[in-house]
C-alpha cells in the first residue's frame, strides 16, 4: 500500500470546490493524482470523471498505475487531442460539416504550406525574396507560426508582434491566411485546429455543453502550468457548475512560452474557477539540501511564481551536490569526468549532459566519438547534418585539390554548395547549369567562363559569383596552411555571419548558426593541423557518427539532450554546460520578442538543476589572463549561476543532515524559509552582533585621519573573512595597494552614507594586503 505524506494526503482528500496543486520538482506528483482518482471513485462513478494529461506517453503511463491499482478500466484518461478528436466525432461535427481529421501531423499541412509558399514566390520580383520563400525553414517558420496563433487564439498580425520573428519574414502574416483558406476549401482540420474547433462548437452549441456539463463531474488536468488560451477555454466550457477542477502543476516549470502557455494561467487558478483551494507538494523525493537550497535561491528571483512555496528535500533523501566549474575546456572536461565514471564501473545511462540549444551538442559529439562514449540523442546528428560542418568538408576538399579527383556530377554538386551558403543570389535555375559548366572547365579558364556568360546573359548579375570563384581560386592554392585559417577566410570574405544575420528567420536560428560555425573553428583551432588532417578528421567522424544513428540504440548511454527535452525526466548525473552570460539566459539581440524573456529563461534553469538526483555541475566559460592580470574567474558566468548561490547552499546543505546541531545563521530569507519548512528554525543561531569600529581622530582640517594602520587595527566587518581570503589568493600586492590609495582618497570627500562603505572596504583591503605581505 502507498505510503502518502501529509500534504499528499491533504491533496488527495480535497472535499469540495475547485482545486490547484502546486507541485515541485520529484514531489511525487503522479502517484498522488491517482491516490486522487482512487479516493473520488468511492463518491463519482468512472464514467463521470475526465483525466487530461499533455502527450500520449504521459497518458498511457499514468492509465498503466490506474490498472496496476486496480482502477483504471473505465476512468477516460485523455490527452487534450483526443479528447477533442472525440468530442468532433461523437457530436456529429465532423459527418455535419463534411471536415476530415488529418492523422499525419506535419505532412499533409506541411505540403500545403510549401504549395503557398512557392505561389506567393511566384509573384515576387526579389530574387533573395523568392529564395526566402522556397526555404525549407521559412516552411517550419511558417508551421510554428500557425500553430502559435491558434494556441493564443488571436489574430496572426497580434501574434506576430509577440513573437521575435525578423520583420523580413512579415510575409507570413499573409501565408497564414492563405494556408487558413486552401485548409478550408478541403475540408481538412490538421493537429492544431483539433483544440481551436472543439472550443467553437461548445461554444455555439448550448445542447452539447450542457450535455457535457451533467456528464462530467470531477475533472483532472495535469501539467496546468502548460496549457495555453485554447485549453484555458476549453476547460471553462466543459466545466459546468455542479463540476469540479483539479489541476496540478509547477508554474516554476513553465517554459513553452513559444507554444503559447504563461504563468498567469496558473497563478490565477484561485479567481479564474473561485471558489477554489490550493494545495502544495513541496517534499522532493528526488534531490537532497544542497540542490533544493540553489534551486530555491534561483527561482525566487522571478516575479511570477507563488513567493511563499518553496521546495524541499524529504527526510529519505541523501543530500545533491551542486558544483560550479569555471573552465576553458567545458567539453573536455565533462567528456573526461564521464570517460573516468564509466572505466569506474558506473552505468552511462546514469549521466545526462542538458543544453541550452541543439547547436551546443557538436562538440560533444565529437568528444563522445573520439573518446568511445556511448551516448544517445533524441534527434538527428547535428554533427553530420550540420551545414557548417559540410561547408568545412567542401572548402577542405577545394584547398586540399581533392575537388580534382571527383566526377564531373561530384564536382557540379560542390561548387552548387559552396555557391549556396552563402547564396550569391544567381537564380538557381541559371546557377545550376553555371555550376555544372564550371565543374566541366579547369579551375583556371573559370572566369573565362563567367566572362561568356556575362556576354550571353546581360541581365544575369554575377557580382557575387564572380567574386565567390575567385575567393575559391585563391583558397586552392592553401592546402598547405592551417585548416582554421583557409576556413576562417572562407567565411571571412564570403561575408557568411552577414548573409546569415539576413537570411535566418528568427533571432535563435542566427544564434545556433553563428554557435555551429564557432564549434567548428574551436575543433580545428585545438587541432591545429593542416587541410588535409582536418578533412579526413571530420570525414572519419562524421561517418561514424552516421552509422552509430543506424546501430539499434543501447540501454547504457549517456544522454546528450536539450533542457525542454528533459522536462519530466531524471537523472542521476547531470552536467550543465555553457552556463556563460552571453549564452545564458538567452537574449534576442536583434528586437524585443518571446525569447527575450528572462523569467522564462530562469525557469529553463530551474528545470535543468533539478533534473539531478545524485549530482549538479554546472559548468561556465573563464578567460587565459596573463600572470600580473587579475580576472575576476566569474567574469563569463551567467546570472543563473550568481543567483543560485551555490557555495552558500553546499555550505548550508550537509549541516541540515545532522540533527540537533545548532544550523548557522543566515539573512537570506531563502535560508531561514527552509529552515522554518524543515521545522528548525529555533535551532539558528542568533545573528551576530554588529561589529563596533572605533573611528581615529580628526586631522587638522577636521576630516577624520583614516589610515592603513588604523584599518589593521579594526575588526572584521560582518561576512568578510571568505572575501579577505579570497583577495589574498587572486589579488596582486599592486592592486591592493592601488586600490587602498584610492579608498583613501575617496573617503576625504564622501558623505556619511558612502563613508560608511568605503571604511568597511578599506578594513578589508587592509587586511588582505596585511596578510599578502606577512
Amino acid at each position: 500500500m502507498t505510503s502518502f505524506t501529509a500534504e499528499q494526503t491533504a491533496f488527495i482528500n480535497h472535499q469540495t470546490g475547485n482545486a490547484l496543486c502546486v507541485a515541485g520538482a520529484g514531489t511525487g506528483k503522479t502517484t498522488t493524482l491517482v491516490g486522487l482518482v482512487e479516493n473520488k471513485l468511492t463518491t463519482i462513478a468512472p464514467q463521470n470523471m475526465l483525466v487530461l494529461m499533455f502527450n500520449r506517453d504521459i497518458r498511457t503511463d499514468f492509465k498503466a498505475k490506474l490498472e496496476r491499482n486496480g482502477i483504471g478500466a473505465n476512468v477516460p484518461v485523455h490527452t487534450f487531442h483526443s479528447f477533442c478528436y472525440q468530442l468532433l466525432r461523437q457530436s456529429g461535427y465532423l459527418a455535419e460539416t463534411g471536415y476530415q481529421v488529418d492523422f499525419k501531423n506535419g505532412d499533409s499541412d506541411k505540403a500545403i504550406a510549401k504549395q503557398l509558399l512557392r505561389q506567393m514566390a511566384a509573384n515576387e520580383k526579389s530574387y533573395q525574396k523568392q529564395q526566402t520563400f522556397k526555404d525549407p525553414r521559412t516552411i517550419e517558420l511558417l508551421m510554428s507560426f500557425i500553430g502559435l496563433v491558434k494556441a493564443h487564439m488571436l489574430p496572426p498580425k497580434e501574434v506576430f508582434e509577440l513573437s521575435d520573428i525578423s520583420d523580413e519574414y512579415h510575409f507570413i502574416i499573409e501565408a497564414y491566411w492563405n494556408f487558413e483558406t486552401i485548409r478550408k476549401e478541403r475540408k481538412q482540420l490538421f493537429f492544431d485546429d483539433w483544440l481551436v474547433e472543439t472550443v467553437n462548437v461548445l461554444t455555439n452549441n448550448d445542447a452539447l455543453r450542457a450535455h457535457y456539463h451533467q456528464q462530467i463531474q470531477f475533472m483532472v488536468v495535469d501539467e496546468f502550468q502548460d496549457i495555453n488560451t485554447a485549453q484555458y477555454r476549453l476547460l471553462k466550457l466543459l466545466l459546468g457548475p455542479q463540476a469540479q477542477l483539479v489541476a496540478v502543476g509547477d508554474v516554476d516549470q513553465c517554459i513553452y512560452k513559444w507554444r503559447g502557455s504563461a504563468p498567469q494561467f496558473m497563478l490565477n487558478f484561485e479567481q479564474d474557477f473561485a471558489p477554489a483551494k490550493t494545495y502544495s507538494l513541496s517534499h522532493t523525493f528526488r534531490f537532497g539540501h544542497s540542490l533544493a537550497l540553489a534551486a530555491s535561491h534561483l527561482i525566487a528571483n522571478n516575479k511570477q511564481r507563488f513567493h511563499d512555496f518553496q521546495t524541499i528535500s524529504h527526510q529519505s533523501v541523501n543530500d545533491t551536490p551542486v558544483e560550479v566549474i569555471g573552465t576553458a575546456r567545458q567539453v573536455g572536461e565533462i567528456a573526461q569526468s564521464i570517460a573516468e565514471f564509466i572505466e569506474q564501473g558506473g552505468n552511462a545511462s546514469d549521466v545526462a549532459i542538458l543544453v541550452r540549444r541543439w547547436s551546443q551538442t557538436m562538440l560533444f559529439e565529437l568528444a563522445f566519438l573520439t573518446k568511445n562514449i556511448p551516448f544517445y540523442m533524441p534527434v538527428g546528428s547535428v554533427l553530420s547534418n550540420s551545414r557548417e560542418v559540410k561547408l568545412l568538408m567542401d572548402v577542405m576538399r577545394f584547398a586540399t585539390g581533392r575537388y580534382n579527383q571527383l566526377q564531373p556530377f561530384e564536382k557540379a554538386t560542390l561548387v552548387f554548395n559552396l555557391m549556396s551558403f552563402p547564396h550569391c543570389y544567381v537564380p538557381n535555375a541559371n546557377l545550376r547549369p553555371l555550376c555544372d559548366e564550371l565543374a566541366n572547365t579547369p579551375i583556371d579558364q573559370w572566369l573565362n567562363v563567367l566572362s561568356k556568360t556575362e556576354k550571353v546573359q546581360p541581365n544575369l548579375n554575377l557580382d557575387n559569383f564572380t567574386a565567390r570563384v575567385e575567393l575559391l581560386m585563391t583558397l586552392r592554392r592553401k592546402g598547405s596552411f592551417k585548416a582554421l585559417d583557409v576556413y576562417r577566410q572562407y567565411r571571412r570574405d564570403s561575408e557568411l555571419d552577414n548573409w546569415i544575420w539576413k537570411t535566418e528567420a528568427t533571432a535563435s536560428e542566427i544564434e545556433e548558426a553563428v554557435e555551429r560555425l564557432d564549434s567548428v573553428e574551436t575543433v580545428l583551432a585545438s587541432m591545429d593541423q593542416e587541410c588535409e588532417k582536418a578533412l579526413n578528421y571530420f570525414e572519419y567522424y562524421t561517418q561514424r557518427s552516421d552509422s552509430l544513428r543506424q546501430t539499434e540504440p543501447s540501454m547504457s548511454q549517456v544522454q546528450l539532450t536539450t533542457i525542454f527535452r528533459a522536462k519530466g525526466c531524471e537523472y542521476s548525473q547531470v552536467y550543465l554546460p555553457y552556463w556563460d552570460k552571453d549564452a545564458f539566459p538567452y537574449v534576442n539581440r536583434s528586437s524585443v520578442g518571446i525569447s527575450a524573456d528572462t523569467e522564462e529563461e530562469r525557469r529553463l534553469a530551474y528545470v535543468a538543476i533539478t533534473r539531478a538526483k545524485h549530482s549538479a555541475k554546472i559548468y561556465y566559460s573563464v578567460e587565459n589572463s596573463k600572470k600580473e592580470s587579475y580576472v575576476r574567474k566569474d567574469k563569463n558566468a551567467s546570472q543563473f549561476i550568481l543567483e543560485a548561490k551555490a557555495p552558500l547552499a553546499q555550505e548550508i546543505g550537509p549541516l541540515l543532515y545532522q540533527e540537533g546541531n545548532e544550523l548557522p545563521y543566515h539573512k537570506s530569507p531563502i535560508i531561514q524559509g527552509y529552515y522554518t519548512r524543515l521545522g528548525r528554525i529555533e535551532q539558528m543561531q542568533s545573528a551576530p552582533e554588529p561589529v563596533e569600529i572605533v573611528l581615529p581622530a580628526s586631522g587638522q582640517d577636521g576630516k577624520i585621519a583614516y589610515g592603513y594602520l588604523w584599518a589593521v587595527e579594526q575588526p572584521l566587518p560582518n561576512n568578510a573573512e571568505k572575501l579577505i581570503r579570497n583577495m589574498v589568493k587572486t589579488k596582486t600586492a599592486k592592486y591592493l595597494e592601488t586600490e587602498l590609495n584610492r579608498i583613501l582618497r575617496d573617503l576625504k570627500k564622501a558623505d556619511a552614507t558612502k563613508e560608511k562603505v568605503l571604511v568597511n572596504r578599506l578594513i578589508v583591503i587592509a587586511k588582505a594586503k596585511a596578510r599578502r605581505y606577512s
